[in-house]
C-alpha cells in the first residue's frame, strides 16, 4: 500500500522571485495523470524504498563494457527522484525567465521537452558545489543551490548506484521493462518501447521541430515499476 508521501509535489508556478515553493504530499498520482502542469509549473518527486540490488551489466549483454564488474550494493536509506527529467519550464520557473537552456527552444513545443544543454555548475555550482563526495554543500547560485533555499529540503543529483537502482525499479534486464537489447548497438525495437533516441527520432529535427522528433516531452514513454 503506497505511504501518504510517495509521493511529493513542489509548486514552481511562482516563478524565481517566490520565496518558498510549497509542496503537497500524496499516496498516488492522481486520477487524470501526471498532465502538463506536473512537467512544467510543478515538480514530482517519488519515493524510493532502501534495498539491495546488483549494479552493472552482466556478462553477454549488448553494449556492455569490458571494464564493467557486477556488484551488489546496498542502499540503507531511502531517497526521493524526480519522476520526469526537469523540463525547460521548470528550469525556468527556478533560474529566471530568461533562463532556457535547451536545442529545442521554439516556445510553442520547449515547456515540457527536458533541459538538455546544462553543466554540472549549472546544476551544483563551481564553488561549493565542485566539493562533492568530501562534503554535499551546492553553490546558492545553481538550480539545485535556488531548490534547497526556496524548500528547505537537500536537493541533490542522485550517486551513480541511487541512479541504477532507482532505473532498474527491481528489474535484472537491461531494460526497467523487463526486456533486453536486441539487433544491433544503437538500433533495438525494445528500447524504442521505452525511450526516444537516435534510430527513433531522437537524432532529428531542427530548433523549432515539434515533439515527434528530437526531444520527447517528458513522460511519453513508459515508465519502470516505481513510476
Amino acid at each position: 500500500v503506497p505511504a501518504a508521501d510517495t509521493f511529493l509535489v513542489f509548486d514552481l508556478s511562482a516563478g524565481s522571485e517566490a520565496a518558498s515553493y510549497p509542496f503537497d504530499c500524496r499516496a498516488t498520482p492522481p486520477p487524470e495523470g501526471w498532465t502538463d502542469e506536473y512537467k512544467t509549473t510543478k515538480l514530482v518527486l517519488r519515493k524510493i524504498p532502501a534495498g539491495t540490488f546488483v549494479m552493472g551489466s552482466p556478462e553477454g549483454e549488448l553494449g556492455r563494457e569490458d571494464t564493467e564488474t557486477q556488484h551488489q550494493v546496498t542502499l540503507s536509506k531511502g531517497f526521493y527522484a524526480g519522476i520526469f527529467e526537469v523540463t525547460q519550464k521548470q528550469w525556468s520557473l527556478v533560474m529566471g525567465e530568461d533562463n532556457w537552456p535547451g536545442w529545442f527552444s521554439n516556445p510553442f513545443w520547449r515547456d515540457s521537452r527536458p533541459v538538455e544543454k546544462v553543466s554540472y555548475e549549472d546544476i551544483r555550482g563551481s564553488e561549493d558545489g565542485s566539493c562533492w563526495p568530501a562534503n554535499n554543500l551546492v553553490d546558492a547560485t545553481s538550480f539545485l543551490g535556488k531548490l534547497r533555499g526556496k524548500t528547505g529540503l537537500d536537493f541533490d543529483l542522485p550517486t551513480e548506484a541511487q541512479w541504477e537502482y532507482a532505473c532498474r525499479a527491481g528489474t535484472t534486464t537491461a531494460l526497467n521493462s523487463g526486456k533486453n537489447l536486441t539487433g544491433t548497438i544503437g538500433r533495438c525495437p525494445n528500447m524504442a518501447e521505452v525511450g526516444r533516441y537516435n534510430f527513433n527520432g531522437g537524432e532529428d529535427g531542427e530548433w523549432d521541430s515539434d515533439t515527434s522528433v528530437g526531444a520527447a516531452t517528458v513522460g511519453s514513454y513508459r515508465p519502470n515499476g516505481w513510476g
